[in-house]
């Protein structure tokens, strides 16, 4: 306790006299007031803030909060643009590739009305809508004067079989050996085939060789050891293959001369080629380009020639320009070249030795890259030639494609599938 409450504390152990604690009470509270009074005068000393009238009337404004210090901000712009596409929006919706002439459109327009026509059953109209729904079908297996387009070539294949045209069957097959809508389904076009065998005996026996390579690419007799002397033994993929050629189907026949060009029986597989060139696209195109390759063979045993037919012989080989590419025949020809006087030939020979591979080899990217260099007749190098595209040996698009109508073939070149 304080000294100035300390006269009215009682002593340990003394007790107060009557009334004392009536009188105790209230001196104390007089007390604490008389001290309180000096902190309360300071309270209201202090400025108080002043209170504005509103504007509109009596209501209430409160005081203005002081402004905060500003936050810190980053150097640059503080709010991000947005990123923007570049070009400008589409304004239709992508379209397919359709045809350029409006005869050829308006051709279409008429095959179409044509297939879709009602007919009475057996009529002359119906058979015309069932042909022209066969031609759609095709058409658009192929993307020949239409997008390519699988589901609609499935769709005309169905109609055309409810029409009652023969070849069909055939169309259908080939849209389960090959998966027209949805994955292929070989084993499913079995019955198709056996109602084309009437009607297309060699197409039918083609059509059932590819659904066995696609069933199974390699049968086992492929794989069993042979002496190198004894003639192939023959499977029942080659014995379909041997008798849709004999049947007439052409696309079989171009199919046996890719097989002997495997086989490195050249003169063979022109044959083949040959006969099957009337009627398939890919036949005719295998047979120029593997007539050219016979007749652009060079010999083991070359007739001499100049310093610049060496060199030109050479390039062909390095490059792969009507002949397969190799790299060791072009060196030669490069050293008997340059032995002969071509400038060019020494400095190539130079650039070929120049990086050598790892195990001090030829290095074969290097002498690609080298293929693409043509030298000036003192040897520097001029420009970069890209290397020549390489003509392969095609197949048609599909067993399907000679039964195309001629007027309806855009005369693409035939490619590899």
């Amino acid at each position: 306790m304080t000294p100035l409450l300390r006269p009215f504390a009682p002593r340990a152990g003394a007790a107060l006299p009557p009334g004392g604690r009536r009188l105790a009470l209230p001196a104390v509270l007089l007390l604490a007031c008389t001290l309180l009074a000096p902190a309360q005068a300071r309270i209201e000393a202090l400025p108080q803030p002043a209170i504005q009238p509103s504007q509109g009337g009596g209501d209430f404004t409160p005081p203005a909060v002081q402004p905060t210090a500003p936050l810190i901000e980053p150097s640059g712009s503080s709010s991000v643009p947005r990123i923007q596409p570049s070009g400008q929006p589409q304004a239709e919706p992508l379209r397919l590739p359709q045809p350029e002439d409006e005869a050829t459109l308006a051709q279409l327009r008429r095959l179409r009305a044509t297939a879709l026509a009602p007919a009475r059953k057996g009529s002359a109209a119906e058979k015309a809508a069932a042909r022209s729904a066969w031609v759609l079908g095709l058409l658009y297996l192929h993307g020949e004067r239409v997008p390519l387009d699988r589901t609609q070539a499935r769709y005309w294949f169905e109609r055309a079989r409810t029409l009652g045209e023969p070849h069909a069957s055939a169309g259908l097959a080939w849209c389960e050996i090959d998966g027209c809508v949805g994955p292929p389904q070989p084993a499913a076009a079995r019955p198709w085939i056996a109602q084309l065998r009437a009607v297309d005996a060699p197409l039918a026996l083609l059509l059932e060789w590819w659904a066995q390579e696609r069933l199974a690419p390699l049968p086992p007799s492929a794989a069993a050891p042979r002496a190198p002397d004894a003639p192939p033994q023959e499977n029942g993929h080659a014995a379909l293959l041997q008798r849709a050629a004999q049947a007439g189907s052409a696309q079989a026949l171009n199919e046996l001369g890719l097989r002997q060009i495997a086989a490195a029986r050249l003169p063979d597989a022109l044959a083949q080629f040959r006969a099957a060139a009337p009627r398939s696209p890919a036949a005719a195109s295998n047979a120029r380009l593997l007539a050219s390759r016979m007749e652009q063979t060079i010999s083991a045993q070359p007739a001499p020639h100049t310093a610049d037919e060496w060199l030109a012989q050479a390039r062909r080989y390095h490059r792969g320009d009507g002949v397969p590419s190799n790299y060791t025949e072009a060196i030669r020809l490069y050293q008997i070249a340059a032995a002969s006087g071509s400038r060019p030939a020494k400095r190539m020979l130079e650039l070929i030795y120049s990086r050598p591979a790892p195990d001090g080899t030829i290095d074969v990217a290097w002498m690609r890259q080298l293929s693409t260099m043509e030298l000036s007749p003192e040897g520097s190098v001029l420009t970069l030639q890209p290397p020549p595209t390489p003509q392969l040996f095609v197949r048609d698009p599909t067993p399907l494609y000679a039964l195309i109508p001629q007027e309806w073939r855009s005369g693409r070149p035939v490619g590899p599938r």
